[in-house]
């Protein structure tokens, strides 16, 4: 459903108040409807006790800080060679990062998962650990076309992924009109 900024967080705002159940919950749109959504109307949103929601935590950033200069310099050296095991590192410091977050929070906003999509990383910790009490909105470039949701549809279709539409209710998922 394609809503304002505005309308997406008067509904986010009613989930919020939800205590119980999945709550997990996703904006899609182009990068610049993104940005400006997170610099205007996010801004502006309000948690039910009427609380600022806080700034959009860049994933790219954060989970690369996460780890120290040795071992990132061994993350990119073994890459190619070992795959699996630098993908297994990412997702367990990922979901560290998703803990520890939510132990000083019950809502977590994030932003920039290009590294996620580039190792084909599964989403599920942002399910599970998205429960009760504990909410997270995810900001995804992205588009829907019929019952499909295609990532980075501003870029080339060789950078095209597709979220997997399992991972998030219809009525938790929208996509900026402005």
């Amino acid at each position: 459903m394609r809503l304002s900024g505005h309308e997406i967080n008067s509904q986010l705002r009613q989930k919020l108040a939800m205590p119980t159940g999945r709550h997990l919950y996703v904006i899609l749109g182009t990068y610049e409807r993104i940005e400006r959504y997170e610099r205007v109307a996010f801004r502006e949103a309000r948690s039910p006790e009427d609380r600022p929601l806080g700034p959009a935590l860049n994933i790219n950033l954060f989970l690369l800080q996460r780890f120290g200069d040795e071992e990132l310099k061994w993350l990119v050296r073994n890459e190619a060679g070992m795959q699996e095991t630098v993908k297994k590192q990412l997702a367990d410091e990922l979901d560290t990062l998703i803990a520890d977050r939510l132990k000083e929070t019950s809502f977590l906003a994030i932003k920039n998962l290009e590294l996620l999509f580039a190792y084909d990383m599964e989403l599920n910790c942002f399910r599970i650990r998205a429960t009760n009490q504990k909410h997270i909105l995810v900001l995804l470039p992205g588009e829907r076309v019929a019952d499909r949701i295609t990532l980075f549809h501003e870029a080339p279709a060789t950078n095209h992924r597709t979220f997997p539409m399992n991972l998030v209710p219809e009525n938790h998922l929208w996509e900026l009109s402005e």
